[in-house]
């Protein structure tokens, strides 16, 4: 049996990106702005071997605003930007898809769309996940019910620092 490891599933925009610009709709790196403290966050989180896992819903694909390179080069400046500091995330699932895209093949309803628990189910093939000591950190109730189907801890988190919010909350763990 594989040994349990205990994950934070963290949102990207209202969590780890602050930038509102085209309604959220964040499609170019100029517009991604770090949260503050959002990367510390991360870094204190690694120490104290948690794996770290962005699950975002990312239907701007299907409605057209960015294309899927577009999120590629975001998802890369997020993994360089960490690794100056010394940190990184294990992995960025995210969901391309929505009924009401125009884009046909990102047209549909998917698994991976939160508050569905896909992405947790692409986790939990890679790692067997501790339930007790995982938890989910976002900003919509979409995230809440991912993490209530997930049958892990949420927190919403509606506050400007993710660095003061994790030191106050990791103590429940």
């Amino acid at each position: 049996m594989k040994k349990k490891v205990k994950i934070a599933f963290l949102d990207r925009d209202g969590v780890i990106n602050s930038s509102k610009i085209n309604g959220g709709y964040i499609g170019k790196i100029k517009n991604f702005k770090w949260l503050k403290g959002s990367k510390t966050a991360i870094k204190y989180l690694r120490s104290l071997n948690y794996k770290i896992i962005i699950v975002t819903n990312q239907s701007g694909i299907a409605r057209g605003y960015f294309s899927l390179k577009d999120l590629y080069k975001i998802n890369r400046h997020i993994t360089d930007e960490l690794k100056k500091i010394g940190t990184k995330v294990d992995k960025i699932y995210f969901c391309p898809y929505h009924k009401d895209g125009i884009i046909k093949k990102y047209k549909k309803n998917s698994s991976l769309r939160k508050p569905k628990i896909g992405m947790f189910l692409k986790a939990s093939k890679l790692w067997n996940i501790d339930k007790k000591k995982s938890f989910m950190i976002g900003d919509q109730q979409t995230d809440m019910e991912f993490a209530r189907r997930a049958k892990i801890k949420g927190y919403l988190f509606l506050q400007n620092n993710l660095f003061k919010f994790v030191k106050n909350k990791i103590k429940l763990h």
